[in-house]
């Protein structure tokens, strides 16, 4: 018997707002037994709006003014999901993705803020804000000097944008405030207005009122008076409106195309949803679109959710009706106002920049949830039902050619294929336990890691065979875990020409999948470790890390950036290495993968009977890997793999020579002579590629320089 807690409710948060943050940090101090936490983000980190203006001016740098999902997501014990949702499917009970399966739930809760009403044209969005500031950052690099910005909006957002690029330009652009109000901040305190409109004026902020501002055409920004003002560029801080697909889904929305929403925060359509923040508006207690009720709806949505899953009452959320406003004035003060009162100073800014420090400390948490206990049955009575597996490949795209006798669209016991005349047969087989929480991700980094032996033997993939664990989640739920796990690896598997044949699943406590896979090679062109010479240089086609990285996710310290760099480096197959090297004369081949490069490398070298020089700072590295090393995190393997390297080697650069590597890249012999060329063709398909060392004359060892 094997303890197992059964997943009784898929509960899918979609979008990464300031109420889901809030939710993920509750689940992690108090995990609901019997649910899986989905999140699905648009981005690896949730920007904090009360800091966005502190960031534009600088005062605070990217990790200070964003939440770094991945450790919280960890903390709560969540999946995450990095993609962008196009769609919800309410009667298949599913969200649709861009580029991968659609993601099933039980209870959906949408948080994904939303969009300035503005018009179509060149204008910029200030929202989402990740997207803001990498055009933020374009126009500032793209303008000439003396160009005029236009900021349209001149509510609390709007102002503080416009008071921040102030700050942020100098006097190199020139700023603009386009208002349809009487003035900024129309509906603040009288002395709150005059105050903002000091600071706009003291920045030499121009300000437009009384007039809507239309399309950005040509330079010139349409006005509602029949007139147009010049403008290089135009930012929008308006009211918001709701991302299209929540209405096109069904769901009831408002005018705004926001979820209309019960006090519980459940949707008046469906009582499967929920939604919060800017995309969401409470019947009964419509309030403007701002962060404060969205971090406070945070708590309730929580516990509403956790009733929703035990099929228990849920409780009514009754909002503020007036909330204290601050904004900073760009200078070292900042503006408040609440029922009507307004204060402003330098210790109004402290007060601010206390308040949002704070609340960033909050989601800087590392927890791991304690297992459950129920006990399922393992060996032959864990395997999955046959329906499931069926199911599962029958959906998959049915391999076909002449080489395949019998195969996947044959209910027969195996498959039956007949190889090429005059080809060898390459054999290999991987197989590891699930190290992220994305099934579509995992088959996919799965499949590359498989066929990476075959590459390295330079044949070309034939055919593969899987074998797939998924845990207990009732036939539905295991069905599209088995699903999206093998649609990713079947993705891969294609690419490279690879064949699914068959496969076999089985019932565990944890995900695993791994392949058995066969190649096909000209017996003349075998590329072996045994074929280095002196003098070869060698060449990786892959950065390190891959190991600290996936260590520190654990520990809820890699970032998630790092871990979304790391990701895509190991979707990435190796055949395009593969076919660059092959044109460039190797010598001999191995891949990185469990041993490290060090380890791998001293098979190559005791092949060979050569010695070789590793030269540290020529290694690529994935990003964070050496900063994670520095901090002492490591892959348990690594100790084991310690001994390749010389007695003493410790350095953290030097430590990541024996860094585990899932789906790693190819380390190959290349004749001096043609090495500069490979990496230069290398780096040319779009693979990060470098000389790290070469061989000599000596007794198998490694040098390290």
């Amino acid at each position: 018997m094997q303890p197992l807690t059964p997943i009784t409710t898929d509960l899918v948060l979609l979008g990464a707002g300031h109420a889901h943050v809030e939710v993920l940090r509750r689940f992690a101090m108090h995990p609901a037994r019997g649910v899986r936490l989905t999140l699905i983000a648009r981005e690896p980190h949730t920007p904090y709006s009360g800091m966005l203006p502190g960031l534009i001016r600088r005062e605070y740098d990217f990790d200070q003014a964003h939440i770094d999902l991945a450790p919280l997501v960890s903390a709560a014990n969540a999946r995450l999901i990095l993609a962008e949702a196009t769609g919800i499917d309410l009667t298949a009970r599913s969200v649709a993705v861009a580029d991968r399966p659609a993601i099933g739930f039980d209870l959906l809760s949408i948080d994904v803020g939303g969009l300035p009403a503005m018009p179509a044209g060149d204008g910029i969005p200030v929202k989402p804000i990740g997207r803001f500031l990498d055009r933020l950052n374009a126009l500032e690099t793209d303008l000439p000097d003396n160009a005029r910005i236009a900021v349209v909006g001149a509510g609390p957002a709007g102002t503080e944008l416009a008071l921040a690029l102030a700050r942020r330009f100098g006097p190199r652009f020139r700023l603009v405030l386009v208002t349809a109000a009487p003035e900024p901040l129309a509906d603040a305190p009288p002395r709150a207005r005059v105050v903002a409109r000091t600071a706009l004026v003291d920045a030499g902020i121009e300000i437009v009122c009384g007039v809507q501002a239309g399309v950005l055409a040509d330079g010139r920004l349409v006005l509602s008076d029949g007139s147009f003002l010049d403008a290089d560029a135009a930012l929008w801080a308006t009211n918001v409106i709701g991302p299209e697909f929540l209405a096109r889904s069904g769901l009831a929305c408002d005018e705004a195309g926001c979820v209309r929403v019960a006090p519980t925060l459940r949707s008046l359509t469906d009582p499967a949803i929920f939604a919060a923040g800017d995309c969401a508006t409470v019947e009964g207690a419509k309030r403007p679109k701002a962060g404060v009720w969205a971090v406070r709806a945070g708590a309730i949505l929580a516990r509403n959710l956790r009733r929703a899953a035990r099929k228990q009452t849920l409780t009514s959320w009754h909002p503020q009706k007036q909330a204290l406003v601050i904004m900073g004035l760009g200078d070292g003060r900042a503006l408040a106002w609440r029922n009507g009162v307004a204060v402003w100073g330098r210790p109004i800014w402290r007060w601010k920049d206390w308040i949002d420090r704070r609340w960033m400390r909050m989601y800087s948490i590392r927890m791991t949830p304690a297992p459950g206990e129920q006990m399922r049955c393992g060996g032959c009575g864990a395997k999955i039902g046959a329906e499931v597996l069926s199911g599962v490949l029958a959906g998959l795209p049915v391999a076909t050619g002449p080489d395949l006798l019998v195969g996947l669209e044959a209910p027969d016991d195996a498959a039956v294929l007949r190889p090429p005349p005059g080809m060898a047969v390459v054999q290999s087989v991987d197989h590891f336990r699930a190290f992220l929480d994305d099934p579509y991700l995992f088959g996919e980094i799965a499949a590359a890691h498989a066929l990476s032996d075959l590459h390295a033997m330079g044949a070309r993939p034939w055919s593969a065979l899987a074998v797939a664990a998924v845990p207990y989640l009732g036939g539905d739920k295991m069905r599209a875990d088995l699903a999206a796990m093998m649609q990713g690896a079947t993705r891969v598997l294609t690419a490279d020409g690879c064949l699914l044949v068959g496969g076999h699943s089985g019932e565990a406590l944890e995900a695993s999948l791994g392949f058995a896979v066969t190649g096909l090679v000209e017996p003349r062109r075998i590329w072996r470790k045994s074929g280095l010479r002196e003098g070869d240089v060698l060449v990786l086609t892959k950065p390190l890390g891959t190991g600290v990285l996936l260590a520190g996710h654990m520990r809820g310290l890699t970032k998630a950036r790092w871990l979304v760099a790391a990701i895509a480096s190991m979707r990435n197959s190796n055949a395009a290495a593969a076919k660059v090297l092959a044109a460039h004369g190797i010598t001999a081949c191995t891949d990185i993968s469990g041993f490290g490069l060090a380890g791998h490398l001293i098979e190559m070298l005791r092949a060979s009977d050569l010695t070789a020089v590793i030269y540290t700072e020529q290694v690529p590295l994935l990003p964070g890997a050496l900063e994670l090393a520095r901090r002492g995190v490591e892959s348990t393997l690594a100790s084991d793999n310690r001994q390749a390297l010389p007695a003493g080697a410790r350095e953290p650069r030097t430590n990541l020579l024996i860094d585990p590597q899932t789906s790693g890249g190819l380390l190959a012999g290349i004749p001096p002579s043609r090495a500069e060329a490979c990496v230069a063709a290398l780096h040319q398909a779009g693979i990060e590629a470098a000389i790290v060392g070469e061989t000599t004359r000596g007794p198998p060892s490694i040098r390290v320089v």
